[in-house]
């Protein structure tokens, strides 16, 4: 079923896309840093249940859009869903990446930053919910577009 997999590609996407995984990018590339001071950065203050807690902010958004895609899967809008949901996904893991990555970036460049950070981290998730919809929305024009292409050259 082809279906599985686009729902494993967003829930891997989900999973893995965290602060960690970004602070190891930061670190590797702001930081100047090797592949093993960066990996020792960016997962010193790693713990299950730390980990847990923001990975439930960051289903929000693509619970949201499993949701939405699920949906439409039962009405006559249900060839979109492929389109609708990777658009969605790109304009969500865009976002949150974008947004993870600025909270972040003090650490690597200047000042110490605040408490600000955690808060942004929360708070992103909420954000992302009209982003990923944008992304949706994008994906289904690039669906029409595409078929329009298509009929034009036939």
């Amino acid at each position: 079923m082809p279906g599985a997999r686009w729902f494993l590609l967003l829930l891997a996407t989900a999973l893995l896309l965290d602060h960690h995984a970004l602070r190891l990018l930061m670190g590797l590339s702001v930081g100047q840093r090797g592949l093993g001071a960066a990996w020792a950065d960016a997962f010193a203050d790693f713990t299950l249940d730390r980990y847990l807690f923001f990975t439930l902010f960051r289903l929000f958004p693509y619970g949201l859009l499993t949701l939405a895609v699920l949906r439409m899967a039962r009405t006559p809008w249900r060839e979109a869903g492929l389109p609708v949901l990777l658009g969605g996904l790109a304009g969500i893991a865009l976002f949150l990446a974008w947004g993870i990555w600025a909270a972040l970036l003090p650490v690597y460049t200047g000042p110490h930053p605040e408490t600000t950070p955690a808060f942004a981290l929360l708070y992103l998730s909420i954000g992302a919910v009209p982003v990923g919809a944008l992304g949706g929305l994008a994906g289904y024009w690039a669906m029409l577009g595409h078929r329009a292409w298509r009929r034009s050259r036939s």
